[in-house]
């Protein structure tokens, strides 16, 4: 009220100012018109004063009237409630009117606050989006509410619900939960093989000594227990500070070490938010499973709903047993000679690992087993296009079959194989494998988490370079005077892709297997032609190289046109930049339709099957692909620069 007295006492005196202002020229005429000019003046100023008094008393008089009506009304209702309530009005809902005792005892007890702002007690939340909710979860300084809000005339009423003690027991249960995590020392075996015994068992004291370490660090207790195999139970609180570090304890483990090659590594699985302990134990069984059939040296968390992964970047040490493969051999011929028939199928896109793979098995079925056969491949999608035809070309012109042409041929006892992927979703052909109830599964790529769950046969090798190596020791224990020539080349084929020619991920048993296919007749050359390339395909894949720029220690490139065998230039220009001295791995993106695509490349030193993971692919450590949809090429680029700047230690940023 006093500003607005002294606002109109300030507009009388400019008033006064400006009909004396007016008056002063008739004062060079006569002084009698002055005087009058001044007296109108006065008598003007003195019509406007009033005539602002009496509006601003109006004004004010109704506002106080308003104010009374509230107090009278509201005040002592909101006073008597026992939960803090704060009043606002609806044209300026986030001004606080009125607050009772409660509200005041909760926020700021001897302080006394008025016409402060609902956001300043909401946690920044708008009056109009705690409207659009029935309860908002708030927080103030060390307190908790559930907010509501709700519209009454004029008026917007906010209910300010304390559930701090609720909410505090509840993280108390949270992280009081049991979590069982169960550790593999994982190449154990392999380091006894090529150390002494002595070395070997520093080694082993040295992994104890670190685990013991680690389990005491979160109070947890640590149970050693047979061949290599440990179980620790801990609480759930100390989960996020090892998922904040990154679980380093897989770093720490390698500094027990033959050599610089030759180091000690573990695999673990955690539960986390299980029911009971029951549920814990069986969440770390599959969580350790999973984070073996992904090469170990990692850690899996397994939770209700999803799966999490960390470390996995090492190379790791060959783990394979020739046991293990007769013996799936013996399973496998087993379910052929039951069937019907047999579909071989691969995964979409298919590659001369997959299709080689097929052809592999194809002649233990069709001539070993005398079953009816075939190879189920889209051709027009497929980039193994020179292996199908080398194939048909041999004589063998009736094995391919579309997966429309496929489905009225299956029956009951039809028997599906799935080779060179375990992930439904990368199948040729859903229907078909909706329609086949018996299936198995020869992959050599690292687990994922959509396997196929339905597997008699699960036969996955991932340190084996390629599924044709896995198929080619297969056909040994099978019956391998069955191979022929053109199949046997196909197998060398594959290898050879998935090995950039055996200059990755090569191991011993990769040269056994090809000696063996070389013995069987494979012929280098025919290979070679498999590989060669039109003078389009080599351009294209040219003009994607000149688009690459480095990230760090990455290459990304990106095709923007859609371009026909677009999908091999890219796959092989991913290849090429690998080539370029300090990039460690390679990125080349391109569309087709309406998904982007992602052909991503790697020396091993960087797990490009963790990174495309991430973009909902997947694939092998050294070399995996993703396809994202309703995303333009720029999101997707960005969201993959994103990703590599989590997962790698940029150096050239």
């Amino acid at each position: 009220m006093k500003n607005s007295n002294a606002l109109i006492y300030r507009i009388f005196m400019l008033m006064v100012a400006v009909f004396l202002i007016i008056s002063l020229p008739f004062a060079l005429y006569n002084y009698v018109i002055l005087a009058v000019s001044i007296c109108i003046g006065v008598v003007g100023s003195l019509a406007i004063l009033v005539f602002l008094k009496s509006y601003g008393g109006c004004r004010f008089k109704t506002v106080n009237v308003i104010k009374e009506y509230i107090d009278s009304n509201y005040k002592d209702l909101i006073d008597c409630i026992k939960t803090p309530l704060v009043l606002a009005a609806a044209k300026d809902p986030n001004k606080i009117i009125f607050y009772n005792k409660e509200f005041k005892k909760e926020f700021f007890e001897e302080n006394y606050c008025e016409d402060d702002s609902v956001t300043a007690y909401s946690g920044g939340q708008t009056a109009e989006s705690l409207l659009k909710k029935e309860k908002t979860p708030v927080s103030y300084k060390e307190k908790k509410f559930n907010v509501s809000a709700e519209k009454i005339g004029d008026f917007i009423v906010f209910c300010f619900q304390n559930d701090t003690k609720y909410k505090d027991l509840k993280k108390k249960y949270i992280d009081s939960r049991v979590c069982v995590g169960l550790v593999m020392f994982d190449n154990k075996e392999e380091l006894a093989e090529s150390s002494e015994d002595e070395k070997m068992s520093i080694i082993k004291v040295a992994v104890d000594n670190v685990l013991s370490s680690w389990a005491k660090g979160i109070n947890g207790i640590l149970k050693k227990l047979n061949n290599g195999k440990y179980i620790v139970v801990f609480e759930e609180k100390y989960l996020k500070g090892l998922v904040s570090e990154k679980f380093k304890i897989l770093n720490k483990i390698h500094e027990a070490k033959i050599d610089d090659h030759k180091y000690a590594t573990i695999s673990i699985g955690i539960s986390s938010g299980a029911e009971n302990f029951l549920e814990a134990k069986n969440w770390a069984e599959k969580a350790l499973n999973m984070a073996l059939g992904r090469g170990g040296d990692q850690v899996a968390i397994k939770n209700k709903t999803k799966y999490e992964f960390f470390g996995g970047a090492s190379k790791g040490l060959e783990k394979r047993s020739k046991v293990r493969t007769r013996v799936a051999a013996m399973a496998i011929l087993e379910k052929i000679e039951l069937s019907d028939n047999v579909f071989i199928m691969g995964h979409k896109y298919s590659d001369f690992d997959s299709v080689g793979a097929a052809a592999g098995l194809y002649g233990v079925c069709s001539k070993l087993k005398k079953k009816k056969s075939y190879i189920v491949v889209d051709k027009s999608r497929s980039l193994a296009g020179l292996a199908i035809n080398h194939l048909e070309k041999s004589g063998q012109e009736n094995i391919f079959i579309t997966p429309e042409d496929a489905l009225p041929l299956i029956t009951e006892n039809s028997l599906l194989i799935a080779v060179d992927t375990h992930s439904v979703k990368f199948l040729e052909s859903l229907d078909v494998y909706n329609k086949i109830s018996n299936v198995i599964v020869i992959d050599h790529h690292r687990l994922s988490i959509d396997k196929i769950k339905n597997a008699s046969i699960f036969f996955h090798e991932p340190f084996a370079s390629s599924t044709c190596e896995m198929v080619a020791e297969l056909v040994q224990y099978m019956g391998d005077k069955y191979l022929k020539k053109a199949e046997a080349e196909c197998l060398l084929a594959g290898i050879m892709l998935d090995t950039k020619s055996f200059s990755l991920k090569s191991g011993i048993r990769t040269f056994e297997a090809a000696a063996y296919l070389k013995k069987k007749g494979a012929d280098n050359l025919s290979v070679k032609k498999m590989f060669a390339n039109s003078m389009d395909t080599y351009k294209l894949r040219c003009k994607i190289i000149e688009t690459a720029y480095i990230f760090g220690d990455c290459a990304v490139a990106k095709l923007n046109e859609k371009i026909e065998n677009m999908r091999v230039s890219c796959s092989q220009a991913a290849d090429e930049l690998l080539n370029i001295k300090n990039v460690k791995a390679s990125f080349v993106i391109f569309s087709s339709g309406e998904t982007v695509n992602i052909s991503a490349r790697s020396l091993g030193d960087v797990n490009v099957q963790v990174i495309m993971e991430k973009l909902g692919g997947g694939g092998h450590q050294t070399m995996a692909a993703a396809q994202i949809n309703s995303h333009s090429i720029e999101e997707v680029e960005q969201r993959l620069l994103e990703i590599i700047k989590e997962n790698i230690s940029l150096k050239n940023e």
